[in-house]
């Protein structure tokens, strides 16, 4: 096993040198911390990630959860992370300190989340929804109801979800059946349907678990406007508020899938016994806006589960590069010389050099959205407030939807680089593998957060979000204009946000000439090199962060030095070729679009259909 899945050097570089993380303690709600408190509990995350959550990460796989028809049963490590993990109070440092949390700011739980993660993304799943669904409850619920369920869920006593999908309806959740019809008491709702796909959706963990579920108010308007949001306890609880009565939710199975093993991804049948209580939390029909403070989050944190992962695969990856022997270099091929460790071959530092290229910009990403979200809640004017939360609107489909996809490929490379022994389950790369694919899939697949994208977010108040982050790149270009050492990237970032601008204009015509369909089509290509831009102009604040520390003179030369060379590997590498991209948006090739069923070949489409 690995004695590294992260760099710490570059996180306190992210957090304090380009985002000033101790800045937030100037605001009333984080005043009582500072550097030194952030350091310290950023110490015991990384002992408790590499001692506790790490050990554990390829038996939880090998066991995995286990369902009898009944009940699900988790690998034994899991008991012992759970444990940790209630005595550590790691289920929602960001929350209020009257709810069990520790008011840190979200960039903080944010990085102690991507400890965890880099150690058992599968096993951090059980302790971030549980603070998830007290998030929520947090933000909606009653008095009563945060008195009920907060402190059990902060503690871990309780486990969480967040109940959307159907067995029929994914991402389309205007579409749902799950009901809802009050009570004759009004004291309730009885809820009737199926949910699938839930993530900790059963489990040994707790006492109870409680689902947030989405339903549709018997009566109600069709559509999305007719979604409610309740809560569903597994378990109803008695007169002492602990839990009591079965409340009708059974699990049908746990699905089998290609990694998360250790995570029970289950089928919940709500009401098979028309005795499934559900308590409505917030209004009626406000469930699926409310649900979204959630899922934004949720999409952000998919973003850092992913990564996070690639970050690990990294650290796997250099370090056998650096002590595997073999071969010499090719510019000399004497037999007689010793054989030279695979990191001096040129193929295998470009591998080498991508992962650290896409974790460390990515991370950048992340760290700033996470900082976005503070000041989203804690900034001093409603104008800042506003502003924060558009470019985090905007930023969020990048952190999901690329940062999944390149964590896949950072992790794929990571493999190369071992040969054969990547191949092994020796290293746990290959189960790295299999856990990453489902990032790109879940809370939204990636083609969905291009549609989000380019349909929604850069739209929005007539394109104020997206001219906002142009304000914010373009801010950079000046504080960055002057630092000879990072010229050249300069200009080709410029260079790179007149593209994307030119291709929004370009789009957004095809929009208000009624061309939908193609403007829609371009969606995922968009995003792809929308999000090239975004991670260019992170490498570009890092870069000009570096450059004057080497002009400073500083005794971390290899450090800053490798941070402007990889942006301008990074750039060099990526925006050729999002340039290229962004031609092919321009030139309105609509293959895709145009190209008929029958093409496709295969059987039920008549070989004549569109002749």
């Amino acid at each position: 096993m690995s004695d590294k899945l992260f760099d710490r050097r570059d996180i306190q570089f992210v957090l304090y040198e380009m985002l000033n993380m101790e800045s937030l303690c100037e605001r009333e709600r984080f005043s009582d911390h500072s550097r030194e408190t952030f350091d310290l509990v950023l110490d015991t995350a990384e002992q408790v990630a590499m001692e506790v959550f790490w050990p554990h990460y390829q038996s939880m796989d090998a066991e995995g959860a286990k369902f009898d028809g009944k009940d699900v049963t988790l690998p034994k490590g899991m008991h012992e992370i759970w444990e940790t993990s209630k005595k550590g109070g790691w289920f929602g440092p960001a929350m209020d300190y009257d709810c069990g949390g520790q008011q840190m700011p979200y960039l903080m739980q944010s990085t102690i989340s991507y400890l965890f993660n880099a150690a058992n993304t599968s096993a951090y799943m059980f302790i971030g929804q549980a603070g998830g669904a007290a998030y929520l409850i947090y933000l909606f619920g009653t008095p009563e109801q945060k008195e009920q369920y907060l402190e059990k869920l902060m503690g871990g006593g309780w486990g969480g979800t967040m109940c959307l999908s159907e067995p029929d309806v994914g991402s389309s959740l205007g579409d749902i059946t799950t009901t809802a019809i009050p009570s004759a008491d009004g004291g309730h709702y009885k809820i009737k349907g199926v949910k699938r796909w839930i993530s900790s959706g059963d489990h040994d963990l707790g006492d109870n678990i409680v689902h947030p579920v989405l339903a549709k108010i018997e009566g109600g308007p069709p559509g999305t406007k007719g979604i409610s949001l309740f809560i569903v306890p597994k378990y109803r609880l008695d007169e002492n508020g602990e839990a009591g009565e079965f409340n009708d939710v059974l699990t049908a199975g746990i699905e089998h899938k290609l990694g998360l093993r250790g995570q029970p991804t289950a089928t919940l049948n709500l009401g098979d016994n028309d005795d499934c209580h559900g308590y409505l939390l917030g209004n009626e029909n406000e469930g699926l806006r409310e649900m979204l403070h959630l899922v934004n989050s949720a999409r952000i944190h998919t973003g850092v589960q992913a990564i996070a992962q690639a970050s690990a695969a990294y650290q796997i990856a250099l370090k056998y590069s650096r002590e595997r022997i073999q071969g010499r270099e090719v510019t000399n091929m004497d037999p007689d010389l010793e054989a030279v460790t695979i990191i001096r071959h040129a193929d295998v530092r470009r591998m080498l050099l991508w992962q650290k290229a896409y974790v460390e910009g990515l991370f950048s990403l992340l760290g700033y959205c996470a900082l976005l979200w503070d000041t989203t809640n804690t900034g001093e004017t409603e104008e800042e407030r506003e502003r924060s939360d558009e470019l985090l609107g905007v930023l969020t489909p990048v952190c999901k939807a690329y940062g999944s996809d390149k964590s896949t490929e950072s992790i794929r490379l990571a493999i190369q680089c071992l040969g054969g022994a990547g191949y092994t389950e020796d290293f746990a790369l290959g189960q790295m593998l299999r856990d990453n694919k489902v990032f790109s899939i879940y809370e939204g697949t990636n083609g969905i957060q291009g549609l989000d994208l380019l349909g929604r977010r850069v739209v929005r108040n007539n394109g104020s979000a997206f001219r906002a982050l142009m304000e914010e790149i373009g801010k950079t270009l000046v504080d960055s204009d002057g630092v000879e050492g990072v010229a050249d990237i300069r200009e080709k970032v410029a260079e790179a946000q007149d593209k994307i601008v030119a291709v929004m204009t370009h789009l957004a015509g095809l929009g208000m000439g009624g061309e939908v369909a193609l403007y829609t089509a371009n969606s995922s290509l968009f995003l792809r090199i929308f999000s090239e831009v975004c991670i260019s102009w992170q490498w570009l604040v890092q870069a000009t962060i570096a450059q004057r520390a080497l002009d400073a003179g500083t005794d971390e030369t290899a450090f800053y030095t490798s941070k402007v060379e990889t942006a301008r590997f990074y750039v060099n590498n990526t925006l050729p070729l999002m340039h290229a991209s962004a031609q092919i948006i321009m030139d309105n090739e609509r293959g895709a679009l145009d190209f008929e069923d029958a093409w496709f070949g295969g059987e039920g489409v008549p070989a004549t259909a569109g002749a």
